[in-house]
């Protein structure tokens, strides 16, 4: 780990310690459903969308040991039909970095927990860039796509499903209503075309919801990011919410999130992001 990356790290955990107040007092109770957003896993790049392994692999335990993990389609269901008991969990990765088979897929696999990739069909094809790419210092592995046989090999498993995460991962919300119907279109066309089946999950790329109206006519569901807990009633179809995880999480705050306190630290973020020229 840099030391730049060690500092910046700790702090953002005190930014997270700072609001863990306000959020615990915001805390939903409700039963609902957390979809955690996973990116690249054990690349070494010493940024917030790269888990070490190590890290991974015991949120993962937690995870089989403490809560109950569903693959998200049966999570998404359940949320539309009420069926909701006690709280439930799935897992996204977004993007499909090469590490999602090579590193997360056995650690899942051992533990037997189901998992979402959501695919940027150029990334994988080879037509467009890495969403997330090696910064200015070139720390950790290049970013490489998962093949298409990976992909057939981890749904073949049964415990790997694949959504749609547009083609290029341009953001919907600064496109216009043509581009995001080329966007969807193309990413539609080609996992049809290679895993055998369009998509009904769709995942807005930067986690931010955008033309709205053409995603709904091509997706059952489609989620964004906000980072809260959806719950019956107030979780819309195709806005539903997810918790990015980061690498400053650990396990403290991981399992903070995942007790119903929000991480009022990305509504920050997103703020910032959205002020950024």
């Amino acid at each position: 780990m840099s030391v730049r990356f060690a500092a910046v790290s700790l702090a953002k955990k005190a930014v997270k310690l700072a609001l863990l107040g306000p959020a615990t007092a915001a805390r939903t109770t409700e039963p609902g459903l957390f979809v955690l957003i996973y990116h690249r896993v054990g690349a070494e790049m010493g940024q917030e969308m790269d888990l070490p392994e190590a890290t991974f692999r015991r949120q993962a335990e937690w995870l089989a040991r403490s809560a109950t993990v569903v693959p998200l389609s049966r999570g998404v269901e359940r949320l539309a039909a009420g069926d909701m008991d006690r709280d439930l969990v799935a897992i996204t990765f977004d993007d499909g970095y090469r590490e999602v088979y090579r590193r997360a897929r056995p650690i899942l696999a051992d533990l037997g927990l189901p998992a979402t990739v959501f695919l940027a069909t150029g990334f994988i094809e080879g037509q467009a860039p890495a969403p997330i790419r090696l910064g200015a210092s070139g720390r950790g592995e290049p970013p490489e796509p998962l093949t298409w046989d990976q992909v057939g090999e981890m749904r073949a498993g049964g415990l790997m499903e694949v959504g749609s995460h547009t083609h290029t991962h341009r953001p919907l919300d600064s496109l216009s209503a043509a581009e995001a119907e080329d966007e969807c279109e193309r990413a539609n066309d080609i996992l049809a075309a290679r895993v055998g089946t369009a998509p009904e999950i769709f995942a807005y790329p930067g986690a931010v919801a955008g033309n709205e109206d053409v995603v709904v006519r091509h997706y059952r569901w489609a989620v964004a990011g906000l980072g809260t807990k959806n719950v019956p009633g107030r979780a819309p179809a195709h806005q539903l919410s997810r918790t990015p995880v980061r690498a400053s999480d650990g396990m403290f705050f991981f399992r903070r999130r995942l007790a119903g306190i929000a991480p009022l630290e990305d509504r920050l973020y997103e703020r910032l992001r959205r002020r950024s020229p």
